[in-house]
């Protein structure tokens, strides 16, 4: 299997880290994965490695090793964990493993590893997630709302942690309503670029989010940090998600034991 071509002078210090794993008889493949594989890389960008370890090996690995000054992050684990993790991550309105290996790009594979591990992350990508059940909504709902309460109280008494409760309560939204409507929830880093930039989008495998208006009052509350903003947009999240009203508000649910 042909390596991919690169020019750039961080893929010789990638060369000089991949000789020592090529060796390794344990070794089956490595991926080159992260915005280097997908060309979207800054100054600021480390290099990640996804090494595939053979089936019989029984521990894992992730690290860090600067070569030639530049930064290069790997991961080292067999099929069966790299399996589990597509499993597991889906349970929780997640598909990180599954992307990394779907957008990878081999490096090397002495056994075909690769294809057979690309297919099932592509699965899992496409595997939609499971939706939440009444209590769940009903439970978050009520701390969408606590949380505003917190940041007004916060913003009236002149607090100097109203900027991070704030920032809290707009990542919370955005994680709650994501596992309300069954799509991922954007990683807080590349959040804007995801909500902004469709070509960011397609290569990192995220579809557009399914209500527009959503991002936009998002993207508004994220420039600014105004309590109304913040109101705004979780008011549309209460309409979207049945309603709230905190006069009369309960739930009644079985006891666990």
């Amino acid at each position: 299997m042909g390596r991919p071509k690169f020019q750039n002078s961080w893929y010789l210090a990638l060369e000089k880290f991949l000789d020592e794993w090529r060796k390794k008889g344990f070794v089956e493949a490595a991926l080159l994965t992260g915005s280097h594989a997908i060309g979207m890389e800054t100054k600021y960008s480390d290099v990640d490695v996804y090494i595939i370890l053979s089936e019989d090996v029984e521990w894992r690995e992730r690290g860090n090793k600067i070569i030639d000054g530049v930064l290069i992050e790997y991961f080292a684990n067999p099929p069966r964990q790299i399996k589990h993790y597509f499993k597991k991550e889906h349970a929780e309105g997640s598909r990180c493993t599954a992307r990394i290996v779907a957008i990878g790009k081999v490096l090397f594979d002495k056994s075909g590893i690769t294809e057979k591990l690309k297919k099932e992350a592509l699965k899992y990508m496409k595997k939609p997630f499971e939706r939440p059940d009444g209590v769940w909504v009903e439970i978050a709902k009520y701390g969408l709302w606590d949380m505003l309460d917190s940041v007004k109280d916060a913003k009236e008494r002149n607090d100097p942690s109203f900027s991070y409760l704030y920032h809290i309560a707009l990542n919370e939204t955005l994680k709650i309503y994501s596992k309300f409507l069954c799509v991922e929830v954007p990683p807080a880093s590349k959040v804007y670029r995801l909500f902004t930039e469709e070509g960011f989008r397609e290569a990192y495998l995220f579809g557009a989010f399914p209500d527009e208006r959503f991002v936009e009052l998002f993207l508004r509350a994220t420039g600014n940090e105004e309590v109304e903003m913040l109101e705004e947009l979780i008011s549309h999240v209460f309409e979207k998600m049945g309603g709230f009203d905190i006069d009369g508000w309960r739930l009644r649910t079985k006891t666990e034991v």
